[in-house]
């Protein structure tokens, strides 16, 4: 009863101050839904577990050097750590982790369809089964094995109308049949993007050096992470000495969450997101802490009646913080409404570039964390004032005003430890903002080293039955750019494997001639690899610095022909010209995807971003798409689609559909997909760095806010108390200026200690951020210097008005009212 009696009595003391009650829940609102709406993005992707059965024992390999690490493996690395780990990862499966591209003619409009290439235990190991017949055989997993196919049931609904007739008959992907033998339950998308799944069919004898898929296993019980990480990284060793010059020197296996390795890149900017609106929500406390304080203050007469009348010291204090928690139960209620209006638009951009994105929302554990916090910040903003009650002699304002009670030392110097600490979290928001603002500036402003204006692009996905062979791709290609190149608006048409700032494959080349040296101290210099038609280097403006750039007389049958990008070149001919020298292509001892002779270099083209303009450039090999060797030609087709970019003139409306008209001329069966600008794919590599700089600058936008009112609330007051004492100052000859510098000083002398502890602070708390700048340091010594002088002016205004109104008092009326 008691806790239900202090209920109704809050409920009733918060009804009665409307206007306090008003700002103290809007203010909570603005700070719980900030939190409410990134706790929920963090939830969904870093703490939920996957939608598969004990998704927390389900691990991938990996390979890992001391600056980095990639999720692909290889052919022969799958064989050699399946036949070892099964004492701790039991049956190992790979899975495509491109994403092939399928294209489903027959019983409708051809249509484009991700799909993944698995091994025959891949759904075994996620522990699901089909919801609709059976997964694969493991004679469907051999080469030259029947085409089998399982579906997703969002595919079956959207394609086939739920037919359960569908089993056992056949599909035309690719221009191949294949059998429908299953469908999966609605819960299961690995990989997010697929609709459909077919068997690998490995050759366990392949010596394929390539790493392009996936390897996934379930951490048997008893068995920790650390031990099978250990196993991974002792049987690397192993490898290296099973496969020469499959592995670098200082590369290694190890064994990672399926979770972190599909979302922990997200991990690094929603910590530094979390801290920011964890910071912001204890200003938004310290705030209204003041608050609390001014109201304490106010009732400390009420207070002592109670007191007087038999309520004891402990329970005005629970009354006190029943009364906050109350204030942060709405405020939180109020900003879970905010947050989850903010999550859609948050997250309409796709900032990091992944599917699950459509599943994030407000749920259970969203609302479990949103009461904890709400109730949390209650307490933390009510504990203050109610302690600062506690220690009150209530005898006091029994006697005396109040105003004189209200205006003790203690309290004076509550408020003015509360302002110092909510301008220093503010100084680090603002800095750890400026900071990645002048990142994501310094971003935009980077030329990725070509023209990206007026490009139009879109990919096709060619089956490799049809155009698995460099004669095939030669073919084909000339055929549709010579269409799209006549075509009224458009300057020139190319093709490539690969464009910049999207990710690719790449191979290591080796210096004919050359014994030992390399990165890898073997000779091998690895290098992203690239296959165009002539054309691209003039359509996307890249220039040619040495020598030439590719003709068509670089074909099937002529002479092998490569191009290196400046770091390329600088990496192997440091000083040396390498124009005429002489490379191999492919990793040594792999006679499937390495060039059947060397490839004379013929020119040097400038560095170009690659993988969008946030990373470093890579080396670069570029070589003819009629001179790529036919295994490596049919993995391409089979794994990537094949990019054609069209440079314009002006806005040319209808040009897409001729575009499209021309490739379906070619090949009326492709289906064409991701019809994009150069710019807008620009734009999306620069999602996740724009989300962060942008969100943050809004929370420290909000923090300067609220800590601008928290100067002016507490000055006010101050001045509010001191009426008496500013009147007897005026009425013995002060000026109007010497109050004004009095107040002045006080408020400005506690912002300066703010901004002191702030700097410090933001020394230590930017080193955070430092995976998220690019171009600039954590020290920047420009941010250091220019925002504390920002802040120093925004406290000084608002500490300006508080001061003017004291200034300005009658002191003859000031002593009256005393």
């Amino acid at each position: 009863m008691g806790t239900l009696a202090d209920l109704k009595y809050a409920a009733r003391a918060l009804a009665r101050e409307p206007g306090f009650t008003a700002v103290a829940v809007l203010t909570l609102a603005l700070a719980i839904g900030a939190n409410t709406a990134i706790f929920s993005v963090a939830d969904g992707l870093l703490l939920k577990p996957l939608p598969l059965p004990r998704a927390d024992r389900l691990m991938v390999l990996i390979r890992q050097w001391p600056k980095g690490e990639a999720d692909s493996l290889s052919v022969p690395k799958f064989f050699f750590l399946r036949d070892r780990m099964q004492r701790e990862l039991g049956r190992l499966a790979a899975y495509d982790t491109i994403g092939g591209g399928f294209n489903l003619a027959g019983g409708g409009q051809p249509e484009r369809l991700r799909g993944a290439y698995v091994s025959r235990d891949f759904f075994a190991t996620a522990g699901v089964v089909p919801a609709l017949g059976r997964d694969f055989l493991p004679e469907e997993d051999r080469p030259g094995a029947r085409r089998v196919v399982v579906l997703s049931q969002g595919l079956w609904t959207r394609r086939f109308g739920a037919d359960p007739g569908l089993l056992g008959r056949q599909l035309l992907l690719n221009g191949e049949g294949y059998t429908v033998v299953g469908v999966m339950p609605r819960s299961f998308r690995l990989p997010s993007t697929a609709e459909l799944w077919t068997p690998f069919r490995f050759d366990p004898a392949s010596a394929n050096p390539g790493n392009y898929f996936g390897v996934l296993g379930r951490l048997q019980e008893g068995v920790p992470l650390a031990a099978a990480a250990a196993k991974a990284r002792a049987l690397g060793r192993a490898f290296d000495a099973a496969f020469p010059h499959h592995l670098s020197p200082d590369e290694s296996f190890s064994v990672w969450p399926l979770q972190q390795v599909l979302y922990g890149s997200t991990r690094p900017a929603l910590l530094v997101l979390l801290a920011a609106v964890g910071a912001v929500l204890l200003i938004a406390c310290v705030n209204i802490a003041n608050l609390q304080l001014a109201r304490a203050a106010a009732r400390q007469r009420e207070i002592a009646i109670r007191s007087a009348l038999g309520a004891g010291s402990w329970r005005v204090v629970r009354q006190l913080l029943t009364e906050s928690c109350l204030l942060a139960l709405l405020g939180g209620g109020a900003g879970i409404l905010l947050g989850a209006a903010a999550i859609r638009p948050l997250l309409a951009a796709n900032p990091f570039q992944i599917d699950r994105l459509a599943e994030i929302g407000i749920d259970l554990r969203v609302l479990a964390f949103t009461l904890l916090l709400s109730l949390a910040a209650g307490v933390l903003f009510g504990l203050a004032p109610a302690l600062q009650a506690l220690r009150s002699n209530l005898h006091e304002p029994l006697k005396e005003g109040s105003n004189r009670t209200a205006g003790s030392a203690g309290g004076r110097l509550t408020r003015r430890l509360l302002v110092t600490s909510e301008v220093a979290l503010a100084l680090v928001l603002i800095i750890s903002a400026a900071l990645l603002m002048r990142s994501f500036v310094g971003l935009v402003a980077t030329q990725p080293g070509f023209d990206s204006s007026q490009l139009l692009t879109m990919k096709l996905s060619l089956p490799a039955a049809r155009y698995g062979s460099a004669a095939a791709l030669e073919r084909f290609s000339s055929q549709v750019l010579e269409r799209i190149a006549a075509l009224p608006g458009v300057r020139g048409a190319a093709a490539a494997s690969t464009l910049p700032l999207e990710e690719g494959p790449d191979l290591p080349f080796q210096v004919e001639g050359r014994q030992g040296g390399g990165e890898d101290g073997r000779g091998d210099y690895n290098a992203d690899y690239r296959a165009l038609t002539p054309e691209l280097l003039q359509v996307l403006r890249i220039p040619v610095l040495r020598g030439r750039g590719f003709t068509a007389g670089d074909r099937v049958g002529a002479p092998l022909v490569a191009l290196l990008n400046e770091t390329a070149a600088r990496r192997a001919w440091p000083h040396e010209n390498p124009i005429g020298r002489r490379i191999v292509i492919g990793l040594a001892g792999s006679e499937e995807l390495a060039d059947r002779g060397p490839r004379t270099v013929v020119g040097i083209v400038r560095d170009v971003h690659e993988e969008g303009v946030a990373r470093k450039v890579p080396a670069l090999l570029y070589v003819p798409l009629a001179q790529m060797p036919d295994p490596l030609a049919k993995m391409f087709v089979g794994l990537l689609p094949i990019s054609v970019v069209a440079r314009t003139g002006a806005a040319s409306p209808g040009l897409t559909a001729a575009i499209e008209k021309q490739i379906w001329a070619v090949d009326p069966g492709q289906p064409i997909t991701d019809v994009k600008t150069m710019d807008e794919i620009r734009a999306a590599s620069l999602g996740t760095p724009r989300f962060t700089a942008v969100l943050l600058g809004l929370m420290a936008l909000l923090a300067l806010t609220l800590a601008s009112v928290g100067i002016y609330g507490v000055l006010s007051y101050l001045v509010q108390m001191r009426r008496r004492e500013i009147g007897i100052r005026m009425a013995l000859g002060a000026q109007s200026a010497q109050v004004l510098g009095l107040v002045l000083s006080q408020g400005m002398g506690t912002v300066l200690i703010g901004i002191a502890a702030g700097l410090a602070g933001a020394l230590a708390a930017t080193r955070l951020l430092a995976s998220q700048l690019v171009g600039v340091t954590v020290h920047d010594p420009l941010i250091y210097a220019l925002t504390p002088v920002l802040l120093a002016a925004v406290a000084a205004l608002a500490s300006f008005v508080p001061a003017r109104r004291a200034s300005q008092l009658d002191p003859i009326i000031a002593l009256h009212q005393e």
